[in-house]
């Protein structure tokens, strides 16, 4: 694999969204605060602050953002820092709304915010994409750019792939459109054919999000990039939903960035994302490369994992009624269901 350029691709950093899987969407305002200012001095281009929604929810700051942001986010950032911020939709957020009220609204929700948000990323499932359409035509009109991010698109046969790159292209200027490793479960030669796909069939630049159940997010992100996706996200130390995600340190080191400059960022996963690491217990395993592998959605293992007297061979059954079941979508319901099977 050739080398890739880090002036080829944006790397766009979705911890405080991604890891809040983890933490409630709450993490303290030093950590934060110095998070930002790793961002900044490492070469981070994007920062996604979080999820925002238009109706109240238990999720934390950073789940329901703006909502908990002061103006030390801001206070904490050098002047000319050259950072982009963008926050998370997900498609059911939107339709709690009117379609054409979304962009509207999102502009008044976000105004009071301590950081300036110009990127709306809209997480859909790959199935449900053409419900979006006038939401990210309300979203473009109220001056955001929007990046579209794909989900489970390992599920989706060719006939839908091809039908999905037909919806996007009608959908008018977007910043990118991500290819999503949902359930963990892409491999580098499949990443490459669908990042060929979506840059010949529309005009929007492709990204992919991975996740790393069976241990290859980096090695994929690197293979997309390879076969010409330009945006990339990772999260530092891989802190993410699951198994977590490409680890930004290692995506910066692996594109090229020197040891002094990355300094910051390791600085910062030595004093605050190790200790994280230690409590929640994401990364690679062999439970979250099974439901990869299976197609499991990984909050299932989570699940599992958060009850550490729990016997192995338990989850291991329960693993494989979720398999045979094919559960793909987290419900609480099924993960009971599972391990009432796995008990006997």
């Amino acid at each position: 694999m050739s080398a890739v350029a880090r002036t080829d691709v944006t790397v766009l950093d979705c911890t405080l969204r991604d890891g809040g899987y983890y933490t409630n969407w709450e993490f303290e305002d030093a950590l934060v605060e110095e998070y930002l200012k790793a961002c900044a001095a490492t070469g981070v281009d994007v920062v996604e602050l979080g999820y925002t929604q238009f109706t109240p929810s238990d999720r934390g700051a950073y789940g329901r953002y703006p909502s908990g942001g002061t103006p030390a986010l801001r206070d904490a950032l050098p002047d000319g820092h050259g950072l982009r911020f963008a926050v998370m939709l997900d498609a059911t957020a939107l339709a709690e709304v009117p379609a054409a009220e979304a962009g509207p609204r999102l502009r008044r929700l976000l105004a009071d915010g301590p950081l300036p948000v110009d990127l709306v990323r809209v997480a859909v499932h790959h199935s449900r994409t053409a419900g979006v359409t006038d939401a990210v035509e309300s979203l473009r009109g109220a001056g955001f750019g929007v990046c579209l991010n794909l989900m489970q698109v390992d599920l989706a046969t060719p006939a839908e792939v091809a039908e999905l790159v037909r919806l996007v292209a009608g959908m008018g200027p977007l910043e990118s459109v991500y290819v999503a490793d949902s359930l963990g479960s892409l491999h580098a030669p499949r990443i490459a054919e669908l990042v060929d796909q979506f840059k010949v069939g529309q005009t929007a630049p492709v990204g992919l999000h991975g996740h790393d159940n069976q241990g290859f997010a980096l090695h994929n992100t690197l293979a997309a990039a390879q076969a010409g996706a330009t945006w990339l996200d990772a999260t530092v130390l891989g802190m993410g939903r699951g198994a977590g995600n490409t680890r930004t340190e290692q995506l910066l080191a692996a594109l090229g960035t020197d040891q002094q400059a990355l300094q910051p960022m390791l600085d910062l996963v030595a004093r605050r994302f190790e200790p994280l690491m230690t409590k929640y217990r994401w990364g690679a395993s062999a439970l979250y490369a099974i439901a990869g592998m299976r197609r499991i959605h990984p909050t299932y293992v989570q699940r599992l994992e958060e009850s550490l007297e729990r016997d192995v061979e338990v989850k291991l059954r329960a693993l494989d009624f979720l398999a045979r079941n094919r559960k793909t979508s987290f419900a609480p319901a099924s993960l009971e269901d599972a391990l009432r099977h796995a008990a006997v």
